[in-house]
């Protein structure tokens, strides 16, 4: 039996080569009825190859996070261009892009934007009435917003991505009411507030202490992630008493663990934080850190965009939605 050639399915289907290639191919820039021509020409010439089950159009998705050089965004940046080439077979095109914070106004300006040019958006942005307006417009002119660990209160986006803050912010609640042997001031040291993350991962630790731990005083300082302020808080109080665990949010561990040994105070202080990064996982092995909550930025990225392809393609969502469960990880359990 003769082959069937490219050739002879473009002069079927009236187009060029490279316009059959592209389709075969599933490489994009070719336009719904043009496509459907090309595997309609496929089909009726016999072509012996398995061909798309139906012509999925270019969708250009907006990815907005923070460049604030934490390890989470780092990470998550490197897990979008994982998840776009896992799910490119879908005809994915991802535009990133960085905002440094905080910029809402110019957030929200981007978000306007890439709701008149994209087919879907994934942000991690902060409350603010700005930002809430850009979302909400979005929706409502078609385009998808999903938004990334931190709740955006008073918006309707198809979905958040995350873990459960709050329960976070109380697992770290007890677990110092489990680990602290002296009572004292446990600080916890938080990022950004107007970020709904790290308020409700104060508002959890505050809460289980207050009902279960009674001989530990919380103290809040509120680093605003930002180096200078969160090493002079922390020093400040460590000089001020007797500190008998500590607690942070955001970024800043290995400053924290820096002033914790100079006041001989390592491995006896109880430091809780958050991400499994290289300075995280040296703490932890060294014994100056006891445990810390992990996000799964990777997961975060992948589901992002899993969903705004099933809702875009209107097939079925994965089962946990945008629920991400967070893993708690000790010196015991860092793999090697």
């Amino acid at each position: 039996m003769k082959k069937t050639t490219i050739v002879e399915i473009a002069e079927r289907a009236g187009v060029g080569r490279a316009t059959v290639d592209r389709v075969l191919n599933e490489r994009g820039n070719v336009t719904p009825a043009t496509a459907e021509r090309v595997l309609r020409a496929a089909r009726e010439l016999g072509l012996k190859r398995t061909l798309p089950d139906a012509w999925q159009p270019l969708r250009h998705l907006e990815v907005v996070l923070c460049d604030n050089g934490a390890s989470f965004f780092r990470r998550l940046e490197q897990g979008f261009v994982r998840a776009a080439e896992v799910l490119g077979k879908r005809q994915l095109v991802l535009h990133r892009t960085l905002v440094r914070e905080p910029e809402p106004e110019r957030l929200a300006r981007l978000l306007e934007l890439a709701a008149s040019r994209r087919d879907g958006i994934v942000l991690f942005g902060p409350a603010h009435p700005a930002v809430t307006t850009a979302v909400n417009r979005a929706g409502q002119a078609g385009v998808p917003v999903v938004t990334l660990a931190t709740v955006l209160p008073n918006t309707h986006p198809l979905c958040h991505v995350g873990i459960d803050q709050y329960a976070a912010g109380r697992t770290a609640g007890w677990l110092l009411g489990q680990l602290c042997r002296e009572p004292g001031e446990v600080l916890v040291v938080c990022g950004r507030l107007e970020l709904t993350a790290h308020r409700e991962r104060v508002r959890g630790c505050l809460e289980r202490l207050a009902r279960s731990s009674p001989r530990l005083q919380p103290r809040v300082l509120e680093g605003r992630e930002q180096n200078e302020l969160i090493e002079s808080l922390v020093r400040e109080r460590l000089a001020a008493g007797a500190v008998a665990g500590l607690y942070n949010t955001g970024p800043g561990n290995g400053i924290i663990a820096g002033l914790l040994e100079r006041r001989q105070l390592a491995g006896r202080c109880v430091f809780i934080g958050h991400e499994l990064h290289p300075t995280t996982q040296s703490l932890l092995r060294q014994g100056k850190m006891h445990l810390t909550l992990d996000q799964n930025p990777e997961l975060h990225a992948f589901r992002a965009l899993e969903l705004l392809i099933c809702h875009l393609e209107r097939t079925t969502p994965p089962a946990a939605g945008g629920r991400i469960d967070f893993t708690l990880f000790t010196p015991e359990n860092l793999g090697d």
